[in-house]
């Protein structure tokens, strides 16, 4: 489209430049994925949302016009690392027990889903029934992409959390597969040569796992002699699975998704390698790709594609959410060790994703080409489906999953690193507060001291290359870095920020620098609980003198003023409660916690020192602070 011809369609005069195009798009993404996370809604609906409006609404992106013929072919590899990014994730021992399941769900559950779904779309909407059967192949997937989220948001129990995962990976690629299958039938015919279609399902197959796994040898290999510069890891591992996309894609048209999910799959479970720098640029490059391509996605929808969707979406939907999905659980768990409650939720848990959005505008635009009718419906029931499907799952799914008891109602529980003395005390303290918490450490001493005291506990290492998968994080949704090891504290608060957020991270305030040493392992960390002056040592030595964390409830005649002066200079409060809500003591909080409780909210507070190293307030006896963490 010329500039005259799009400034006369609409578009804003001097933004139709491909710099201010891309830059629009990529701002756009992050800002909707921002804005998402902090109202706590599916990212997809504002992604989905903003593209429609800066594309068949102010006409001011147009992706065809931007990038050409260069759009699709992006678009199908960005989708192949996301997919090699989720393979990344995948453990063969997450699904042990439950692999008859994963293989069920992605097979049987397939074919059952694609039925319905091509038969609902031929009912409800009006277009051919050939593509009504391209739709329900197609609208079989579900993605990492929208499963993910819902499973950070719920945290169910490891099984059911690793089957979905599991489900949502592989389930990609194979519905794909059946697209390639549909549309290879829709453009032979029904009295072309069935042998066609079968040497297209062979060579999708065959070409994805035998090129995956061709890549991931010498991949592996170059990992694990390490012959690649750490810097470049990362890298290599993007290469390799742009090298396994374009050399299986070449074998079959979009068997490149299932050659970079078996790349990842294969370098995830080799012995041995450490793929900690892939993950984590994966990571990154997942994130940005899955927000640009929603909003370039939607924003090529045209003012009478949306105009095309109807009530029959609806129909269709329901089809999908009422019919299809539970009867694809019903037949895939029977017989396996998931009780009633898991299977029920399962059942209520298949958002479509962007592998459903790529895989349309890439078929629709060819059908298009090829002029079958009812082609230009594809993408924009494809948008809708996915719009609904992630507002019902995504919204529903966590009440659904507290109503059958396998989510806790609040996530305002407590990890706790480390299980000494110190630990212990705290936790204690957060435990007769009802707060939930959960012990982990490598001790077997600190670990058994704290389990025979009545608390969750985890033998466990936190801060490995990823977090453990038999770690029950049910009602859990912060850290508390508590161990008198300040790297060990930073290590672990990085590594969840990624699960929980940053701000919710915290680490107890380093020991002072050594001689020479500008900064401590805490300025890259979480956020330091309390402040400065309370490390771990002062916490061990009033513990020692004597001391024991005090809960108080602030009333209307014992007001936080009258608490103020019992606390006396040194004295600090740590926690309060109000109702199941915690609040936490940080350095860097606007105002002190204790001018942000009032009557009904219970604090908890550790008594400061008179200057002769007695309390401030006659304090019972505690435990000795001796501990030796070996973390």
């Amino acid at each position: 489209m010329t500039v005259e011809a799009r400034s006369r369609a609409g578009t804003v005069p001097h933004m139709d430049t491909p710099v201010f195009e891309i830059s629009a798009i990529v701002t756009l993404a992050v800002l909707a994925s921002w804005a998402a996370s902090r109202l706590n809604i599916p990212s997809i609906v504002l992604l989905l949302t903003t593209g429609v409006i800066v594309g068949p609404g102010l006409r001011i992106v147009d992706p065809d016009a931007l990038a050409g013929d260069l759009l699709l072919p992006v678009v199908s590899i960005s989708v192949g690392l996301i997919l090699f990014e989720g393979g990344l994730s995948l453990r063969f021992h997450e699904i042990k027990g439950n692999q008859p399941v994963v293989w069920l769900l992605v097979t049987a559950g397939v074919l059952i889903t694609w039925l319905i779904g091509s038969v609902a779309a031929g009912l409800f909407l009006d277009i051919p029934q050939e593509v009504a059967v391209l739709l329900g192949a197609i609208l079989v997937v579900s993605g990492p992409t929208v499963i993910g989220p819902i499973l950070t948001s719920v945290r169910p129990s490891k099984s059911v959390a690793s089957v979905l995962k599991w489900e949502s990976i592989v389930i990609d690629p194979i519905g794909a597969m059946l697209a390639v299958v549909a549309f290879e039938f829709i453009l032979i015919g029904a009295e072309g040569p069935g042998g066609q279609l079968v040497g297209q399902v062979a060579r999708f197959v065959v070409g994805g796992i035998v090129v995956g796994l061709a890549v991931a040898l010498p991949t592996g290999w170059a990992l694990r002699l390490h012959l690649i510069p750490e810097r470049l890891i990362p890298l290599v591992g993007i290469t390799a699975a742009l090298i396994a996309f374009a050399a299986a894609d070449a074998v079959a048209a979009e068997s490149g998704l299932l050659a970079t999910t078996t790349l990842g799959l294969a370098l995830a479970n080799a012995r041995q390698l450490r793929t900690e720098p892939i993950v984590q640029f994966s990571e990154v490059i997942q994130t940005l790709l899955v927000g640009v391509l929603f909003v370039i996605l939607s924003a090529r929808l045209t003012r009478d594609q949306v105009s095309v969707i109807s009530l029959g979406v609806i129909g269709l939907v329901l089809a999908l959410v009422v019919l299809a999905r539970p009867l694809a659980v019903v037949i895939s768990t029977f017989g396996s060790s998931l009780d009633r409650r898991q299977r029920i939720f399962m059942a209520g848990v298949a958002p479509r994703g962007i592998v459903a959005a790529a895989v349309a505008s890439v078929f629709a635009l060819e059908l298009e080409e090829a002029g079958l009718a009812g082609a230009e419906a594809l993408t924009p029931i494809t948008f809708a489906v996915i719009v609904a499907t992630v507002l019902i799952y995504g919204f529903g799914a966590g009440p659904f999953a507290r109503r059958l008891g396998l989510a806790e109602k609040t996530n305002e529980g407590v990890l706790i690193v480390g299980a000494g003395p110190v630990e212990r005390a705290i936790g204690g303290a957060l435990g007769e507060a009802k707060i939930p918490h959960l012990f982990a450490t490598t001790n077997r001493r600190d670990e058994a001291a704290a389990r025979m005291a009545g608390h969750r506990t985890y033998y466990g290492n936190l801060i490995d290359h990823q977090i453990p998968w038999d770690l029950d994080l049910s009602g859990v949704g912060r850290l508390l870095a508590l161990t008198p090891n300040d790297e060990v504290n930073t290590l672990a608060s990085r590594r969840f920020a990624e699960l929980f957020g940053a701000a919710q991270c915290y680490q107890l305030a380093a020991a002072p620098s050594g001689p020479g040493i500008e900064g401590s392992a805490a300025d890259i960390g979480g956020r330091t609980l309390f402040d400065s002056e309370l490390s771990y040592a002062a916490i061990a030595k009033r513990i020692d003198s004597g001391f024991e964390i005090r809960r108080t409830a602030l009333t209307e005649s014992y007001t936080k003023e009258h608490l103020a002066s019992e606390l006396g200079v040194s004295g600090t409060v740590l926690f309060a409660v109000r109702g199941r809500q915690l609040l936490i003591a940080a350095r860097d909080d606007s105002r002190p916690l204790i001018d942000r409780v009032g009557a009904g909210d219970v604090l908890l507070w550790l008594p400061g020192t008179d200057g002769n190293g007695s309390a401030t307030s006659s304090t019972p006896v505690a435990a000795s602070s001796e501990h030796v963490d070996d973390v």
